[in-house]
């Protein structure tokens, strides 16, 4: 399978990343809305809320994101006052 049911590209492997930054000062998205996967590269759970790659309401959603690479296909990290994140973006 290419593409999900929602026709999101499927890709197990993360050929580019960088770091999440700057959550507690507003939203985060790559340059054109492009769809990236999240690696919580924490030692704990977090509890974040996340616009899924194709949803064109715009809706935010709260997530859990465990240690490691996660399966959500998201297109934007909603602003957070939480401490202390280690959050990674990949495609």
């Amino acid at each position: 399978m290419n593409h999900t049911r929602s026709d999101q590209v499927v890709s197990a492997q993360i050929g580019k990343m960088g770091a999440i930054t700057g959550l507690q000062d507003g939203n985060f998205s790559l340059e054109g809305n492009m769809p990236f996967n999240i690696k919580n590269d924490g030692v704990q759970q977090v509890k974040l809320e996340v616009r899924l790659a194709g949803d064109e309401t715009g809706t935010f959603v709260s997530t859990v994101f465990y240690p490691g690479w996660n399966p959500e296909i998201v297109s934007a990290v909603r602003q957070t006052t939480a401490a202390g994140l280690n959050l990674k973006w990949g495609y």
